[in-house]
């Protein structure tokens, strides 16, 4: 019976896992045609509304869900799970609407302290999410906890697919009709109003038990339900959108800032516009460099139900070491590759620096993204709340200040300084409940040494391609020449460096073809 619940549970972790990885790669990727179309302007006025966006989708997507889940899972009648799943809704849509109220009223003001009184329209816009996220949350939060992944993974993707065609569709239309940039943008977030609507057909069935079910008043549980919702449930979301957090201090902080500097306001807009590109490239970094960990992670899960503390401390150690092999493989790529890569996708190696020096984050992210989801595993999530404060307010008391006098690398510098203070922090948590990373010195300098090599032969071809640099079509051949050949230089240094055991490369994803094609190997 054991193993059974434990295998359901990892089918089904494995299931979300998937269906978020393909959708926050769908989410990274229309950025660009986005940003092509209605250039470096229309992508700040887009970019400064969207982490009010990226919170209501954490909201609904990972973060809420996920704790939700946990309550429904936990009853064992279904009319307790079927009244908790009626106070949560009650409790999340009165704070729903509570925010769209906010939003709405408030947009004007919002707009004022963002530095631009024409995002008016497009705050009030958004706004409209927060009476649908709550819908969402609790839907999905149920059917998992029901252990039904299906319809909230169908609706994960069915949101993100119709929300970035009617993007691109908006973008097109709009360009080729004149409309004002404001305008497009203000369109474009209806499409994350349309996706809610696709994403909610899914948990019809869901809608029709919660009406037809008798309300009952109690206090006690309602009392309950809040205290975990504005605790646990809360933190979930906040580390999940960790880095909408950050975005959304730079809509508030950036533009101010580098109009003190002596910017004009269109020259303002336009690097907040070009800075806003590293977030294409951290989503897709952070996504790759998490993938092969996240997908391990329902082992943990498994682990916990059998109370296997052994497997648990075995599999949290590889999974920290996958982290940080696939962390460093993706940064490293990243900055070398970065001033061909954004000419290639953005037509222009402006704020290539600045959005290097960026991609560093994707290492103290990825790392503190794996210490709360293995604190959250544990039931420990408590210890991680002045991890996150910590992160919040230095960002928040450094951006400003580091972008007035080093314009967006200042800003860019502000955000790594933020996440690895961070990281640094969220380690002394793991270490109060007895866990470490464990990361030997050994493992660090090979996977400096595996890092080295990898940046060393990537340079080597820019400089020998140096001649295509001048053409975009040039630097995008030369982005499809060095990913390819810095990941085998990387895997295969990987390998003969003996970083992993066979017994390692088999339980990563896509190990097995490594061993394949990797078959000699050095001695230990």
């Amino acid at each position: 019976m054991k193993n059974k619940t434990a295998n359901f549970a990892l089918k089904g972790a494995t299931t979300l896992t998937v269906a978020a990885l393909v959708g926050k790669i769908l989410s990274a990727i229309y950025r660009v045609p986005f940003q092509n179309l209605v250039g470096n302007k229309g992508f700040y006025i887009y970019q400064q509304i969207y982490p009010i966006y990226g919170i209501a989708m954490t909201i609904g997507l990972t973060g809420f869900p996920v704790y939700i889940s946990k309550i429904i899972a936990r009853e064992t009648e279904q009319v307790k799970k079927k009244q908790q799943a009626v106070i949560l809704l009650d409790i999340l849509f009165f704070f729903g609407i509570v925010i769209f109220a906010f939003l709405y009223i408030g947009a004007a003001e919002i707009a004022y302290l963002m530095g631009d009184n024409r995002l008016v329209e497009l705050i009030k816009g958004v706004s409209w999410l927060y009476l649908l996220v709550p819908l969402l949350a609790v839907a999905r939060g149920y059917n998992q906890g029901m252990q039904e992944m299906t319809p909230t993974a169908l609706s994960q993707l069915v949101e993100q697919v119709a929300r970035i065609c009617i993007i691109i569709v908006v973008a097109l239309f709009g360009t080729s009709h004149g409309w004002s940039l404001y305008r497009i943008g203000s369109y474009a977030f209806l499409g994350s109003i349309i996706g809610a609507v696709c994403a909610l057909c899914f948990f019809i069935s869901f809608f029709k038990k919660i009406i037809k079910f008798q309300r009952k008043q109690n206090f006690a549980l309602i009392i309950s339900t809040l205290k975990g919702l504005f605790s646990e449930g809360l933190i979930i979301c906040f580390f999940a959108g960790i880095l909408v957090l950050l975005q959304l201090i730079d809509s508030f902080t950036l533009k101010k800032a580098l109009q003190v500097a002596g910017y004009s306001v269109q020259n303002a807009e336009n690097l907040k516009g070009v800075y806003d590109r590293s977030q294409t490239f951290l989503q897709l970094g952070l996504v790759v460099s998490t993938s092969f960990s996240a997908s391990l992670l329902p082992m943990l899960i498994k682990n916990q139900v059998e109370k296997d503390k052994l497997k648990f401390e075995q599999n949290t150690r590889l999974i920290y070491r996958i982290c940080i092999w696939m962390s460093m493989a993706v940064t490293w790529g990243l900055i070398i590759l970065m001033p061909s890569l954004n000419k290639a996708l953005f037509s222009s190696v402006q704020g290539s620096v600045a959005i290097s020096i960026s991609m560093l984050t994707i290492i103290f992210a990825g790392v503190i993204l794996l210490d709360n989801s293995i604190l959250q595993s544990t039931n420990n999530y408590k210890k991680n709340i002045g991890v996150l404060v910590s992160i919040i307010v230095i960002k928040f008391l450094t951006n400003y200040q580091f972008t007035l006098y080093l314009g967006i690398v200042g800003a860019a510098l502000s955000s790594v300084l933020s996440m690895a203070i961070g990281t640094f922090l969220s380690e002394m948590s793991l270490k109060k409940i007895g866990l470490s990373r464990k990361l030997s010195r050994r493992f660090v300098k090979k996977i400096v040494v595996c890092s080295v090599i990898m940046v060393s032969v990537v340079f080597c071809i820019l400089r020998v391609t140096n001649s295509l640099e001048t053409s975009r079509i040039g630097s995008f051949i030369q982005c499809i020449i060095g990913v390819p050949v810095g990941a085998v230089f990387y895997v295969g240094s990987t390998r003969y460096g003996n970083l992993f055991s066979d017994k390692e490369w088999k339980s990563i994803p896509g190990g097995e073809y490594v061993l394949k094609i990797f078959k000699k190997r050095m001695d230990k």
